[in-house]
């Protein structure tokens, strides 16, 4: 079993999850999202969970937490899928479901993904992704549907990116370079 790309992560309770993916072989054609969490991550002698699995997919990135509580996460299929999957939890953690996936038409193009969500301020998201630059693909209706992966126009060489909202409500997007380089 090969286990990969670990994600350490504090919920908004204050708990912390340990995200990672496995699977056996090299690529089993799924892969799978695994998680343990600790409820008090300040403690002496960390005491976590059982694992679980929560889905297919290699996840490389935290959760987004939805301004209506809910927890997204996004994982991908390497080489034997066309999409990225985008999980939810409605009850901070308790459970995560399949809400829908976001389709890269162009193959080639396509590298770790790597993806990030970002809530608009009207209420849709933002999804970015790792391809041969920086893509991106939108979903009006909480994840459930998304529009074509594409190119974003934002230049960026096929290496790790980060965006997130700021408490302030700002948009911070860390990337080689300033926004046209």
């Amino acid at each position: 079993v090969r286990t990969m790309s670990p994600a350490l992560w504090i919920d908004p309770r204050g708990r912390m999850w340990l995200f990672w993916g496995q699977s056996f072989g090299l690529q089993d054609g799924r892969y799978g999202i695994f998680a343990v969490v600790t409820e008090d991550p300040d403690a002496e002698d960390l005491v976590w969970s059982k694992p679980r699995r929560i889905g297919d997919g290699v996840m490389l990135n935290k959760p987004t937490v939805l301004s209506n509580g809910e927890w997204l996460l996004v994982s991908s299929i390497w080489k034997a899928d066309d999409s990225i999957r985008v999980y939810a939890s409605t009850d901070e953690g308790t459970t995560f479901v399949f809400r829908g996936s976001a389709h890269i038409a162009d193959a080639a193009a396509r590298g770790p993904d790597e993806p990030m969500i970002v809530e608009r301020k009207d209420g849709s998201l933002w999804m970015l992704v790792r391809s041969r630059g920086l893509s991106q693909t939108f979903s009006a209706d909480r994840g459930k549907t998304w529009s074509l992966v594409e190119p974003s126009g934002i230049r960026h060489p096929t290496s790790r990116f980060f965006v997130r909202r700021l408490h302030s409500g700002a948009l911070l997007l860390v990337k080689h370079g300033g926004l046209q380089e």
